[in-house]
């Protein structure tokens, strides 16, 4: 059998993999078993608490209100009311029983009223003293928010509390329909390989670096920013190109010949203005879009190079793909709103870069990170701040391993390869689970009253230095 048609023969499973996983993640996830909270629809008297429920608080003086109203048909829905106060914190209760080596899903429906920041005012989680998990993201069903959350429970059989916060809401409610806990199928893996690189190499070079990564059963290949320009003729900027020019026609033609996807970056000419250009290519060598460099370095702009505006995310065949380009990485907001977009990996194609701040990009927002440099080493990171083939883990850390397999370095071609499991998201400081650990982009995780990023972009705008910036 070719090369070209094992290739054509993987791209297809991939495909079709990527729509069956698709598919199922539109759908319920097949659980095997009923609810595990006994009474998951809240029954009980009107303005009671429901039975098997407990209500909790450090404070009476910051106790919300939790009790059962009436809904039509004679079935009741928990309610939980602010008290008055901003600090209003407390929680309800139930007991459950988890079994060792299992996976769940959590789930709840509920509607709310006096705010606007289901994050910041209701989390929704289950706990003990050595396993914690919780639900992150929410979606709009009609009138009803749905959150939802599969994991991988304990490794041993232990009793646990589903525990229904609400929050720093002095005068708003929530009101829940139903939470769920049900045992679910393992969650299936995601793996992408990537392939990064390192030096400058002219177009011989290149074409050898990612035919190496096709051959090597590479799902993504990522050239260093510049990628056009060899150290042979100087290292000077080349012309820009068009998007179809030598560059870009290049990056499609082995990515259709490899069927994986391809980037890199090159000056890009768009009628009179010129750009720092990322292309990402897909498996069929097609366009799937452009990032085009916002935080330019001094020396771009007195090159006639302009920021591009925006931070795209990219949708793929293995998950979502998020770009930064060099001098990007500088700035923590941009990967923090790729994170909050829905990447789950990030190429960074750079000519020079400080390798320690990647650790903190992965970690602070949950990301995997990919990076090819012109002038640096390249590397890869997981969610965790775990980077691939390091010999020394940070010993404080605390990051489970295991998303990261298959590390290679090829010196010979100047590349490192790794597989990398999208469906494993370590945390840094893991103390047993995603709740207790760094907040990542879980917004949840974020306890302020009064969002930062608010302030934050206050304080962007504040030109005066004697200006008065209220919080």
């Amino acid at each position: 059998m070719s090369r070209i048609l094992q290739s054509r023969i993987r791209y297809t499973v991939q495909l079709l993999t990527t729509v069956i996983c698709a598919s199922c993640l539109a759908q319920e996830p097949e659980s095997v078993s009923s609810n595990l909270i006994s009474n998951g629809n809240f029954r009980g008297p009107v303005g009671a608490l429901p039975d098997g429920w407990t209500a909790q608080s450090p404070s009476t003086a910051l106790a919300p209100s939790f009790s059962l109203e009436s809904r039509p048909g004679g079935a009741t829905y928990l309610v939980a009311s602010g008290n008055g106060r901003p600090e209003c914190f407390g929680y309800i209760k139930h007991a459950v029983h988890l079994s060792g080596g299992k996976t769940y899903r959590l789930r709840v429906r509920f509607r709310f009223e006096g705010f606007k920041d289901v994050n910041r005012h209701v989390v929704h989680m289950i706990q003990n003293e050595a396993f914690n998990e919780g639900i992150f993201e929410y979606h709009r069903e009609g009138d009803w928010v749905v959150g939802e959350r599969s994991f991988t429970g304990p490794v041993s059989d232990q009793d646990a509390e589903v525990r229904l916060y609400f929050r720093y809401s002095a005068n708003g409610r929530a009101i829940w329909d139903f939470v769920e806990l049900i045992e679910r199928e393992p969650i299936p893996p995601r793996p992408v390989t990537v392939a990064v690189g390192w030096g400058s190499g002219d177009r011989k070079h290149w074409a050898e670096f990612l035919d190496t990564a096709g051959k090597l059963n590479a799902d993504i290949a990522l050239l260093p920013e510049f990628c056009n320009v060899s150290q042979r003729d100087g290292g000077k900027p080349v012309a820009p190109e068009l998007i179809d020019g030598p560059t870009g026609r290049f990056m499609a033609e082995k990515a259709k010949q490899w069927k994986m996807y391809v980037s890199g970056t090159f000056r890009r000419r768009d009628d009179d203005l010129v750009y720092n250009t990322a292309p990402l290519f897909d498996r069929q060598g097609e366009l799937v879009g452009v990032y085009d460099k916002n935080m330019l370095f001094d020396p771009e702009m007195d090159d006639g190079t302009s920021p591009g505006v925006g931070y795209p995310v990219f949708q793929t065949d293995f998950g979502k793909v998020g770009i930064l380009i060099c001098y990007d990485s500088w700035f923590p907001e941009t990967a923090r709103l790729l994170s909050y977009r829905g990447a789950e990996l990030v190429l960074l194609p750079n000519a020079g870069y400080y390798r320690e701040l990647i650790h903190a990009r992965a970690a602070d927002n949950g990301l995997t990170i990919a990076v090819s440099s012109l002038n640096g080493p390249a590397g890869i990171w997981d969610s965790g701040g775990n980077e691939a083939g390091e010999q020394q883990p940070d010993e404080t850390r605390f990051s489970p391993t295991g998303a990261i397999s298959d590390y290679r370095r090829l010196d010979d071609v100047r590349m490192l390869i790794a597989t990398i499991d999208l469906a494993k998201q370590p945390s840094p400081h893991y103390w047993g689970g995603p709740m207790r650990s760094a907040p990542a982009s879980r917004k949840v995780r974020q306890t302020l009253r009064v969002p930062i990023e608010e302030a934050i972009a206050k304080e962007a705008r504040r030109w005066d230095s004697d200006e008065e910036i209220v919080p």
